[in-house]
């Protein structure tokens, strides 16, 4: 079974879905360090009519604590900036018939992030008809290498499946740790994180359906 793993980001792009479409398992982990501020756990950009726009959920405590327990801020009223930039956006693109069902998430009193992040990456996943189960992992831990071993070890898969960007600490020592539990290992061919570096809803509601999944 190949297995691949992702932080869960937030309205992830299409590296994102396409490593999921790939895998026959796919878990999303959430035992991980929160990077606050610059990383793509709590916000994600579209592509505005002038700008690039962030759309970034306010959360509680500091980068000291892992993505399972970070709080949603609340108190800003976040959900409907998002809600009314999306239909600003996007209320007249091709793909306008799935932004409702996007919205729908946010209409949710969420508390904590995971549980909005795990929500969007299902309800993306659903409307792109993927069907490659995912997980959403509270417990499995490990640095870099470690903790692909884990996840196979845990959920008996036995290919690991990682994004290009992996290539960076995956060098021959760790990949030969790797094949020395008896586990085979591969990276995705295609660096579609730097050939469309927006939210892969905007693709969705600009393009469409059928075009986001030839491209994945």
């Amino acid at each position: 079974m190949k297995i691949a793993a992702h932080q869960p980001n937030f309205l992830p792009n299409l590296a994102f879905f396409n490593k999921m479409r790939l895998s026959d398992l796919f878990v999303v982990i959430s035992n991980l360090q929160f990077e606050k501020q610059e990383g793509w756990q709590q916000r994600h950009k579209i592509k505005g009519l002038n700008n690039d726009i962030w759309l970034t959920v306010p959360v509680f405590g500091s980068q000291n604590q892992k993505v399972k327990d970070v709080l949603i801020n609340n108190q800003a009223d976040w959900r409907k900036k998002h809600i009314k930039t999306l239909e600003m956006i996007y209320g007249k693109s091709k793909g306008k018939e799935y932004i409702s069902e996007i919205t729908s998430v946010y209409k949710k009193n969420w508390k904590r992030l995971i549980d909005l992040n795990a929500e969007m990456i299902l309800t993306i996943r659903d409307i792109l008809n993927i069907k490659t189960p995912v997980v959403i992992d509270e417990e499995v831990s490990g640095i870099k290498h470690e903790l692909l071993i884990n996840i196979c070890k845990k959920y008996k898969g036995d290919i690991y499946l990682s994004g290009v960007g992996a290539r960076e600490y995956l060098d021959e020592t760790r990949l030969n740790e790797i094949k020395n539990q008896g586990l085979n290992h591969e990276f995705v061919n295609n660096n579609l994180t730097a050939m469309y570096p927006y939210s892969s809803i905007h693709y969705l509601f600009t393009k469409g359906k059928k075009w986001v999944l030839d491209a994945i």
